[in-house]
């Protein structure tokens, strides 16, 4: 069981991974966002009205992405657009 003491939380801060975007590649339709902890989600890029921004991009402007810092997201400035991560991994199934 854990418990807080004073404020100060005794949940061991090792167990907690936290996942982050490494790297983004595009195949055919498809956007692949790469995670640190070796998974990755592949998104149809067309299936998603969502992401009809990405699927109107210039090859150029598709490549010019970039990890924000916390790595907890991306964005293309060029575009004025991003992909948030924790969305996409409340969606996927845990394994």
């Amino acid at each position: 069981m854990n418990y807080m003491r004073y404020g100060t939380n005794t949940f061991p801060a090792e167990s907690v991974t936290i996942v982050k975007i490494v790297n983004i590649t595009f195949e055919q339709e498809n956007v692949i966002i790469h995670l640190g902890d070796g998974r990755a989600i592949q998104l149809k890029i067309s299936q998603y009205p969502w992401l009809r921004w990405l699927l109107n991009a210039t090859p150029e402007q598709r490549k010019a992405w970039e990890i924000v810092p916390s790595g907890g997201g991306v964005w293309w400035s060029m575009l004025d657009e991003g992909i948030e991560l924790q969305p996409l991994l409340d969606l996927q199934p845990l394994r």
